[in-house]
C-alpha cells in the first residue's frame, strides 16, 4: 500500500493534485506543510460563549487546514465554559487542539484577531472576527462597521471564525486578490439579507430555547461539524441534550483532516462511539445507531422527531421520504478543488419531497475522470484502482462544515424563537454575495422539543489559576 491512498490522504491537500499543481500526494503535502496562521486573543474575546466558540473553532478547524502550523498569542489565562470544554483552561486546550502558543508580539504571520486588537504594525493579512447575536462577519482590523460582540450566540461565533480560516486559506492559496481586505458576513436570522445583513432587523432575538433532542443521521465531515456547534451551546450542567448518533463507518487517517471530533487515537474505531465518547464526557446523553440509513427506518416513541442529515448519498436521502422524522434539515458540500466551499442545505417538509429532489435516475454514480496528474501516478505506482479511488474522493475541509452546520443548526432554532425556515439555501462561501434561497415560510411540523437556554452572567468566566 501506497503512504498515501484514498483512506489516509489529507482532503483538503488533495486539492493541489485534483488541480494539477504538484506532481505527487507527498508534494501536495509538502506544499500544505508551507501554510501557517496566527490567532491572536485580546481583552474581551473570552467574555461570551460565542467568543470562545469562535476560539475553539477556529483552533480546531485552522489546525486540520494550515499544515505549518497554528501560533497562539494573547490572554490565555480563562477556563472555558462552553460544555464541550467546560471548566477547562484556554491554555491547555490551544496546546490540546495543536497550536503553538508564542509570546513574541510581532509577526509577519497571516492574522486572525478575536478581541482587542494587536497595538503596533500589523501583517498584510489581519482580519477581525466579529459577532452579534445572529448575525457574523469578518473585517479587517481598523475596519468601520464591525460588530458589536455582545450578544451571545454561539451559533454566530462558530460562523465567524469559519469565514475567518476561509479567509485567511484563501490569502495565502491565492485564490482570491482581495482577501483580508474586504468585509463579509451574514444573519442566520435571514441568511438570505446580503447587502443589509448588518441592519439590526436581521439581528434576531435574544437566543433562549435550544433543542432537547436530535438524530444525526452520519458521523463523517457533516455530522461531527453538526455535534461540534450543539458543543457550544449553553446548555445548563443538568440541561444536556439527548443525542442519536448514526453511523456504520470506522475512522481513517484521511478524516482527521474533516472531522472536528476525531483524533489520531480513534484510528479504525467506530466513529459513532468515538464521537459519542467526547459527547458523554460533556454530560450529554447518547444512543447509537451503527447500521446504515436506509429505506427500513422508522422513528419509534420517545425518540428524538427532528434530524440533521448528513451523509453524502443520493439513495439514502431519497428515503428521507419514509422515516417519519417530523423536521430534517439536510445539507451538501461541493466535492471538487474549484466547488468545495459551496453549501446546499434543505429543510423538511418542503414545498417538494426528498425523493422529488433526488431522483431515481441521479442515483447512478459518473464514472472518475483521471487528470493527467493521476494517470501519470497510476502508471509510476502500477496502481490504476488505487489511483481511480483517490481521485474519486472529494476535497473537504471542516471550516466549510462549521459553515453548513451552524446553517444546519438555525434551520433548528429559528422556529423555537418564532421565526421562520428556508426550505432550501445556496450559500458559495467564497463569495457570500452569491447566496439564493426559497422564500422563508412558517415551519408547519411538529414542534422540535426544547429546553431553555442558560443564562450566564459575563463575569462567570473565570481566570484559572
Amino acid at each position: 500500500m501506497n503512504e498515501f491512498d484514498a483512506d489516509s490522504m489529507h482532503r483538503l491537500a488533495k486539492m493541489a493534485l485534483d488541480a494539477g499543481e504538484v506532481a505527487s500526494p507527498e508534494e501536495a503535502v509538502a506544499l500544505f506543510s508551507r501554510y501557517r496562521l496566527r490567532i491572536h486573543v485580546g481583552h474581551g474575546w473570552a467574555s461570551t460563549l460565542a467568543g470562545q466558540a469562535c476560539f475553539l473553532t477556529a483552533l480546531n478547524t485552522a489546525g486540520r487546514a494550515f499544515l505549518g502550523g497554528v501560533e497562539v498569542y494573547g490572554d490565555l489565562g480563562f477556563t472555558l465554559d462552553v460544555p464541550l470544554y467546560q471548566g477547562r483552561s484556554a491554555l491547555g486546550i490551544a496546546e490540546e487542539l495543536g497550536a503553538a502558543v508564542v509570546n513574541n508580539a510581532a509577526t509577519e504571520l497571516p492574522t486572525l484577531v478575536l478581541g482587542a486588537a494587536p497595538a503596533g504594525a500589523r501583517p498584510a493579512f489581519c482580519v477581525q472576527l466579529g459577532w452579534d447575536h445572529w448575525r457574523f462577519g469578518i473585517a479587517p482590523v481598523g475596519a468601520d462597521g464591525g460588530l458589536t460582540c455582545a450578544d451571545d450566540n454561539p451559533l454566530a461565533g462558530i460562523g465567524a471564525a469559519a469565514l475567518g480560516v476561509n479567509e485567511a486559506f484563501m490569502h495565502v492559496r491565492g485564490d482570491l486578490a482581495e482577501a483580508g481586505h474586504r468585509s463579509v458576513g451574514m444573519s442566520l436570522w435571514n441568511p438570505l439579507a446580503v447587502a443589509d445583513w448588518r441592519d439590526d432587523a436581521h439581528k434576531g432575538p435574544e437566543l433562549a430555547y435550544l433543542p432537547k433532542s436530535l438524530w444525526l443521521v452520519g458521523l463523517g465531515h457533516l455530522g461531527q461539524a453538526y455535534a461540534w456547534a450543539l458543543g457550544m451551546l449553553p446548555y445548563s450542567v443538568d440541561g444536556r441534550p439527548h443525542l442519536v448518533l448514526q453511523d456504520f463507518d470506522k475512522a481513517a487517517k484521511s478524516n482527521l483532516s474533516t472531522c472536528l471530533l476525531l483524533w489520531s487515537g480513534d484510528l479504525l474505531k467506530p466513529k459513532v462511539r468515538a464521537v459519542a465518547t467526547r459527547l458523554e464526557a460533556a454530560g450529554f446523553t447518547t444512543a447509537l445507531v451503527e447500521r446504515r440509513f436506509g429505506p427500513g427506518h422508522r422513528v419509534m416513541v420517545d425518540e428524538p422527531t427532528a434530524a440533521l442529515f448528513g451523509v453524502d448519498n443520493v439513495a439514502a436521502r431519497r428515503d428521507l421520504d419514509t422515516a417519519e422524522f417530523a423536521l430534517v434539515v439536510e445539507t451538501g458540500l461541493g466535492s471538487g478543488y474549484r466547488d468545495f466551499r459551496n453549501i446546499r442545505l434543505h429543510t423538511f417538509p418542503g414545498p417538494r419531497l426528498p425523493s422529488q429532489i433526488w431522483t431515481a435516475e441521479s442515483t447512478a454514480q459518473a464514472a472518475t475522470e483521471l487528470n493527467g496528474t493521476y494517470k501519470k501516478l497510476a502508471d509510476e505506482r502500477k496502481d490504476i484502482c488505487g489511483m481511480t479511488l483517490l481521485a474519486s474522493r472529494a476535497v473537504a475541509t471542516p471550516f466549510v462544515g462549521a459553515l453548513a452546520a451552524v446553517l444546519a443548526m438555525a434551520e433548528v432554532m429559528r422556529p423555537l424563537h418564532g421565526g421562520l425556515v428556508y426550505a432550501a439555501l445556496d450559500v458559495q462561501m467564497k463569495s457570500l454575495r452569491h447566496r439564493t434561497g426559497a422564500a422563508p415560510s412558517p415551519y408547519q411540523g411538529l414542534q422540535t422539543a426544547f429546553v431553555q437556554a442558560e443564562k450566564r452572567p459575563v463575569s462567570s468566566t473565570r481566570e484559572a489559576a
